[in-house]
């Protein structure tokens, strides 16, 4: 009887995971208190809370974050004389076509991605862009990372450009005068991929 209930609470505890899933939308403050609710959920569950999390994280990754709405800071302004406002789910994992802002949602958007962590072992804060040239004016970065700190990212399959550069604003060691650029290919049978951002790669 004490094992049934036992088990019945570790079920009701892992039904709640989904909720920890760390997603590219959350801010600072919700990852961190995610990070720290995960660490006391995997001690009193012996690490099985972490794996059930994981996995869906995983899963949201492959769906495109269903849980996210779709961002766009990092897409510039919308085409002359088209009224600004969200673009079609999907769009922003690559460049958007043509014709996003003008009718319905990008055939991409139902394209499954690969989830992969992206990792800045700088000493700098780094802005990241994605398949966009960061010399062209108007253009912000897909997202931030400070030192040490990691983000996962989900992209379809296909050629991807990934350009970093340290932020102005970076404290303590000097930013370098280059920037990171690196190529990379996504192939539809990947189930993720990782991203280091090294200082050496800094040209």
């Amino acid at each position: 009887m004490k094992r049934a209930i036992a088990l019945a609470a570790l079920a009701a505890t892992l039904s709640g995971c989904a909720s920890l899933a760390v997603r590219p939308c959350d801010t600072v403050a919700d990852r961190d208190s995610k990070y720290v609710a995960r660490f006391f959920l995997g001690i009193l569950t012996l690490g099985i809370s972490e794996a059930g999390i994981q996995n869906e994280q995983w899963l949201e990754a492959r769906e495109g974050w269903r849980f996210c709405g779709p961002p766009v800071a990092w897409q510039g302004p919308p085409p002359p004389g088209v009224r600004q406002g969200y673009p079609p789910p999907g769009a922003w994992q690559g460049p958007p076509p043509s014709s996003a802002w003008q009718g319905p949602p990008s055939p991409t958007a139902a394209v499954p991605r690969t989830p992969g962590l992206l990792v800045n072992t700088t000493r700098w804060t780094v802005n990241v862009y994605l398949d966009t040239d960061p010399s062209s004016a108007g253009v912000p970065p897909l997202l931030s990372l400070r030192p040490g700190e990691s983000r996962q990212v989900a992209l379809i399959a296909g050629p991807h450009r990934i350009v970093a550069q340290a932020a102005p604003e970076t404290a303590g060691a000097a930013p370098p005068a280059g920037r990171y650029e690196r190529q990379i290919q996504i192939e539809p049978r990947d189930r993720d991929f990782r991203l280091q951002l090294s200082e050496g790669e800094f040209k």
